[in-house]
């Protein structure tokens, strides 16, 4: 028989919308961290994808800053490092905050870039940690993005920043990530632990905002295959989906055969529960 506290907890949760019983089961059962945020986002399977779906609630993106019903592929990593840390939609609210965010959430603060911002940022308020080197070791290499003045003067010609965003809050400078090679991925599939955000990084190009163009979540089937968790627009799938990790990764080559992979970016979910000031 289930504990009066957690049928009570259940029923409660359960009244906010668009939360599935076993995702909010996952919240209050699983163990904090990696485990939590696969378990959590299992039930999110079949969700629709949408671009963007996450703003401010006002201003230029007045978009919910919480929601799940809809997710593109970084908005659904970013859900689920919140999920994986919280024991309530409450907590795992603030926490998705304190993913996308330098500070208070606005606009400008927002971690739009991925190599220069979301994850320098979220390594050091640790939320999730670095395992290129855990899995691959010395065939990892540098992901290197370098952004300047004219760089951003060419790319806001032919517009490629981020709409709206202010040119103060444009990252300059040089910035490194360790990455598994394409051609290295598969060798070293069973290395990689679950709950791992795989990063997909194109060969850098200047015309270009970003060289990271996806991501997704890694999780351990039985008899542990790799498998990928993610929000994807490709031709005829729009939703939330699973598949093999080598399906992943050719569904990626597809996807813009013009711009080739260098590789992918692998940063793990951390508990960090101490973050939100609550206990496991």
């Amino acid at each position: 028989m289930m504990p009066l506290a957690l049928t009570f907890a259940l029923a409660a949760l359960a009244s906010q919308p668009a939360a599935p019983a076993a995702l909010l089961r996952a919240l209050l059962e699983r163990p904090a961290g990696p485990e939590r945020a696969v378990a959590a986002t299992e039930p999110l399977i079949g969700r629709r994808y949408l671009l963007s779906p996450l703003g401010e609630g006002a201003g230029p993106d007045p978009d919910p800053r919480f929601r799940l019903d809809a997710f593109d592929c970084v908005t659904f990593i970013e859900t689920a490092i919140a999920l994986g840390n919280a024991g309530n939609l409450d907590e795992a609210a603030r926490a998705l905050d304190d993913v996308r965010y330098d500070g208070p959430p606005s606009f400008d603060r927002r971690n739009h870039y991925v190599i220069p911002q979301w994850i320098p940022a979220n390594l050091a308020r640790g939320w999730v940690e670095d395992v290129a080197e855990a899995v691959a070791g010395a065939e990892t290499a540098d992901a290197v993005e370098r952004y300047d003045d004219d760089r951003w003067r060419r790319l806001a010609r032919a517009g490629g920043t981020v709409r709206h965003l202010s040119p103060e809050a444009f990252p300059r400078g040089t910035f490194h990530a360790r990455m598994v090679p394409v051609g290295s991925l598969l060798a070293h599939a069973d290395r990689i632990p679950a709950g791992t955000i795989a990063w997909v990084v194109r060969e850098d190009r200047r015309d270009r905002p970003t060289r990271v163009t996806h991501a997704g979540l890694v999780v351990v089937a039985p008899g542990g295959e790799r498998r990928v968790r993610h929000a994807t627009a490709s031709a005829g799938t729009t939703r939330v989906i699973e598949e093999p990790l080598a399906r992943f990764l050719r569904r990626q080559e597809l996807a813009n055969p013009g711009w080739p992979l260098s590789g992918f970016l692998l940063t793990r979910i951390r508990e960090n529960r101490a973050r939100l000031g609550g206990g496991g």
